[in-house]
């Protein structure tokens, strides 16, 4: 009986270890194909220009991805593989689109053993390839600003006929980088534009400080990326808007004294860099006349000569309100500030735009109600070929003498502008005299400029 028992035992333990020999070995888990990446560089709306020489992708690592797919094509559809295989999270490659605006759209698949992931094309991101050019140059250039407190009725046809050029004076920024339109003007901006365009000149909208002082406002906008790119975005929609030809900068003044020469240096550059996209849209700047030494003539770097169109020289308002008298704005200051800008700073000549007044200053004597323009000039006997005249001011109580530009210098000036530089600028055309005694006219007839 007990040998009966054991040998039951031994046939049921080997029957069970048959039994476990035999079974098949469970299946591992296979690998998962990954998931897809975040594209981080270049981000969305990333804009390219024309000295763009490689690119340079980045992406997030996807876990269990052993290589990755780079795609790239003018739509996320149409995209197709353009590097294969990548072990890293990057790629560089050298720039091989045609310099034109073209779209494009980027991403990665991320691949392992066990495939490649699909569906990521929803995660592409775009760049554009832009071409950052000046328009076309249009000089000799004859510039003529136009306050938005002047009555377009007061300026004849003609005188528009005379300039190639208006800014429209002036849209004012706050801290922010916020634009504003002038309040209650005589002159609407849209007025302006049509006149202007009715006479075949381009119109570019001017923009000055609002704070009162001509400066604090573009110092706290510049300061900052973020009031550097409202300021842009604000130009750029006001520009496009009003279907205007360029920008006009009348900060008065930047300085090397309290770094604005930095900051204003790298708002002109991404301005021209918006401005200047396929060649669109002018950038101008008014600036020192140059004369004096210091932080605002420095402010000025020559680094900005490429990015800007061309420069309206103030060579005026050289004033003295105490004795000896000298003109504001005579011969010799107009050879002094194009010497230095051209010689010594080395401004391309084709920039240089020399400013000239309609209007004369005293000197001596108080500036304060005793500027006049040079049609009231002439209206108190003031001669049109000379520079100097005894009138009278309201609010100040005897003759004085007053500086200005008659024809005759403004002839000479438009003439030496001409020889060694590229245009004139005049402060301001409402001033000038609307019949022909007009410097405008004086301009023009030197430089042959058909009217």
């Amino acid at each position: 009986m007990k040998k009966l028992f054991f040998a039951g035992f031994l046939l049921v333990m080997l029957i069970s270890s048959c039994s476990k020999k035999d079974s098949p070995s469970p299946s591992p888990t296979p690998t998962p194909v990954p998931g897809c990446a975040s594209n981080t560089n270049p981000s969305n709306g990333t804009i390219f220009t024309s000295s763009t020489t490689t690119l340079n992708f980045n992406w997030s690592a996807v876990s269990g991805a052993t290589a990755y797919d780079l795609y790239l094509g003018t739509s996320a559809a149409s995209a197709s593989v353009i590097a294969s295989n990548i072990t890293g999270t990057s790629h560089t490659m050298p720039m091989l689109m045609t310099p034109s605006s073209e779209t494009y759209y980027w991403y990665v698949k991320p691949k392992n053993s066990s495939g490649t992931s699909a569906a990521c094309s929803p995660t592409a991101t775009s760049f554009t390839f832009a071409v950052i050019q000046s328009p076309a140059a249009f000089g000799y250039y004859v510039v003529g600003y136009f306050p938005s407190y002047r009555n377009l009725a007061d300026v004849p046809d003609i005188k528009f006929r005379m300039t190639n050029c208006v800014v429209y004076s002036f849209y004012t920024v706050n801290s922010s980088g916020d634009l504003a339109a002038p309040s209650s003007p005589a002159a609407t901006l849209t007025a302006l534009r049509d006149k202007a365009r009715t006479n075949n000149a381009k119109v570019f909208l001017g923009i000055n400080d609002g704070s009162g002082d001509g400066k604090t406002y573009f110092k706290n906008m510049a300061a900052t990326a973020g009031g550097r790119n409202n300021f842009i975005k604000q130009i750029m929609n006001t520009v496009r808007a009003n279907n205007l030809d360029g920008v006009d900068m009348d900060w008065e003044y930047p300085t090397t004294t309290d770094g604005t020469d930095a900051t204003f240096t790298l708002l002109m550059k991404e301005l021209s860099d918006s401005l200047h996209r396929d060649g669109r849209y002018y950038l101008t700047a008014a600036i020192t006349a140059g004369k004096y030494a210091g932080g605002a003539r420095d402010a000025i770097r020559s680094e900005l000569f490429p990015y800007v169109d061309f420069f309206n020289i103030m060579a005026y308002d050289d004033f003295s309100t105490t004795v000896p008298y000298k003109h504001h704005s005579d011969y010799a200051l107009a050879q002094t500030c194009l010497n230095y800008w051209l010689t010594t700073r080395g401004m391309p000549a084709s920039k240089a735009v020399l400013g000239l007044p309609a209007y004369g200053r005293p000197s001596g004597i108080t500036q304060s109600n005793t500027i006049l323009t040079y049609k009231t000039i002439l209206s108190q006997g003031g001669n049109p070929q000379y520079d100097s005249a005894v009138v009278t001011a309201s609010g100040y109580p005897s003759p004085f003498t007053i500086y200005y530009n008659g024809q005759y210098t403004v002839k000479r000036k438009a003439k030496l502008a001409k020889d060694i530089a590229n245009g004139v600028m005049f402060w301001e055309k409402w001033q000038d005299d609307p019949g022909a005694n007009s410097l405008l006219k004086a301009a023009c007839d030197t430089v042959g400029r058909a009217y």
